[in-house]
């Protein structure tokens, strides 16, 4: 149940009904961080989306100097661009105090898009959503440094 509250505050599951959020927090996997364990880094091959339980998380790029990109609280979702490409992790995400997160495999993901054509296309329109929403917070953040 608690799983359930938790994912239906992401942008991705959102309109979901509570049978279709039943079956996703079911293939869900559990992972507890301490502050300053990875749980994502830079470069690392990635095929998966995590959801924040609890805690706080943040995101950041180490090319040139270490810049943080974003942070993550209950509920905010990173890693989605691995349920899309297998192209490496962007960035690395960082446990800023305990925390749990729940994991999403682009294995499982397909399997919940295979269980009808409705449920596909609502998942679709909510991940170009989010990814739409994070792009833009980005430029918004690039704007401000040039």
């Amino acid at each position: 149940m608690e799983d359930m509250a938790v994912l239906k505050k992401m942008r991705l599951f959102k309109d979901l009904d509570t049978l279709e959020l039943i079956q996703i927090s079911k293939t869900v996997r559990h992972h507890r961080f301490a502050p300053g364990e990875l749980a994502i880094k830079e470069g690392d091959h990635g095929d998966s989306l995590f959801v924040v339980k609890s805690g706080k998380f943040r995101a950041y790029v180490t090319r040139q100097s270490s810049k943080e990109l974003a942070q993550f609280g209950p509920g905010e979702s990173f890693g989605e661009l691995a349920l899309i490409d297998a192209a490496p992790r962007s960035a690395t995400i960082e446990a800023m105090s305990q925390g749990e997160l729940l994991e999403l495999t682009s294995e499982d993901f397909r399997q919940i898009l295979s269980h009808s054509n409705e449920l596909r296309e609502r998942l679709y329109e909510n991940l170009i959503k989010d990814l739409v929403i994070k792009l833009r917070r980005t430029n918004d953040k690039l704007l401000h440094l040039l």
